[in-house]
């Protein structure tokens, strides 16, 4: 029963940032590929949603996640071991809404698959927790793969990138406009939102990084679908569950949202739970990777979505009336969602065992990449509050 917590547990490990306007005339849309004509496969490891691959750079292997959320990112290790040029510091915002300045470097060469690419703009981080975790060096971003065909093929398991489409044989019933933005390529789609005769156009990221289906921005939420009633509001708290590569998101109000009907390249979703976050845009995840083949035509503006079957999918679900986080180590009460609790289980308590298994002593890592699989809705909830140290036990459901 051990997935049972590890099943709520860091929802959103959010890896993509974007590059702030303060710097108008620096871009990360730099280099390129070496090769013309290319067209190479590259199995990859699917963990936690998180799109791994191994790349090459001075002839050694290295592992990075595919995040076409972000520009491409290297941590503080690889930068003390290639010693790269250091071409620039910027602010950098990640999408839990957090701002600090990074150093960008060049990086003279990186070989994908068949693929070299050549003098990559790349940040280098000074966060390393979620990369210590999932055993990586870096992110490949959008900056990097910004002339290519980058197909996501999870039933094979197998990213493609390349400058020749045809021989993907996409079909144009499966796509739709994509737009890129100026500072590091990050892909822009569309995405219908429905409710019975109420619809919306939405303009929002497609990000390979984040482990959830749907992300809903706070202040998108706020500013325009909560003055419509698109959405049905399922609950409202204040706390802070989400990591970014700045660290631990700020405490912030949070809302839990249905969307009844959502539409990706006319392919429907029903019943989808969002949960908003404080990050500069909305977000489709690599959840989508489940229900089809995802392509991203940087060359020619095009996003493909091809489902697996024809039949709208159901992404209906329950919510624990709470999400964990981490603090210090440890594994904590993060954000609070149903009032009934309000007072019994309270943000920052320490969770010391969810249905008889112990977390006093929980490995943060392994929470964090640790597979979902538990079924349950019901579990037995035992906290240390963080106050007054009075241990609580509570019986809690979906």
């Amino acid at each position: 029963m051990k997935q049972l917590l590890l099943k709520i547990f860091f929802v959103a490990a959010l890896l993509s940032t974007t590059v702030l306007s303060a710097q108008k005339n620096f871009t990360m849309n730099k280099g390129g590929t070496k090769q013309k004509k290319y067209f190479t496969t590259i199995p990859y490891k699917d963990v936690k949603t998180k799109v791994i691959v191994q790349c090459h750079i001075n002839g050694k292997p290295y592992s990075f996640i595919v995040d076409t959320g972000a520009a491409t990112t290297i941590t503080p290790k690889l930068y003390k071991e290639l010693n790269p040029q250091v071409i620039n510091h910027i602010p950098v915002i990640d999408q839990s809404g957090k701002t600090d300045s990074l150093q960008i470097v060049s990086l003279n060469s990186v070989q994908l698959g068949d693929v070299t690419f050549n003098d990559i703009p790349a940040m280098v981080l000074k966060e390393t927790q979620l990369f210590d975790c999932y055993k990586v060096d870096g992110l490949i971003g959008s900056n990097m793969l910004r002339n290519s065909v980058v197909q996501f093929a999870s039933q094979t398991r197998l990213v493609t990138i390349t400058d020749k489409p045809k021989q993907l044989n996409l079909k144009s019933k499966y796509a739709s406009k994509m737009l890129t933005d100026k500072g590091q390529s990050n892909p822009v789609i569309k995405i219908d939102v429905l409710n019975g005769e109420m619809h919306l156009t939405d303009n929002l990221l497609f990000d390979s990084g984040m482990a959830s289906f749907y992300d809903l921005s706070y202040k998108g939420f706020k500013e325009v679908l909560a003055t419509v009633n698109l959405l049905t509001i399922e609950a409202k708290a204040v706390g802070s569950y989400s990591f970014g590569l700045h660290g631990i998101s700020d405490d912030e109000e949070s809302y839990r949202l249905l969307a009844p009907e959502l539409k990706i390249n006319g392919y429907t979703f029903k019943n989808v739970t969002t949960i908003t976050t404080h990050g500069s845009s909305s977000r489709i995840g690599a959840e989508l990777f489940k229900y089809g083949t995802v392509t991203l035509d940087y060359i020619n503006n095009k996003f493909y979505f091809e489902p697996f079957v024809n039949e709208a999918k159901d992404l209906a679900e329950k919510s624990w009336p709470f999400i964990p986080t981490a603090k210090d180590g440890k594994i904590v009460v993060g954000l609070v969602w149903d009032k009934e609790w309000e007072g019994k289980i309270n943000q920052g308590d320490y969770i010391i065992s969810f249905n008889g298994t112990n977390y006093e002593n929980a490995d943060i890592c392994e929470a964090m990449v640790a597979e979902q699989v538990s079924t349950a809705t019901k579990a037995t909830l035992v906290l240390k509050d963080a106050k007054t140290g009075e241990v609580k036990t509570f019986e809690v459901t979906k």
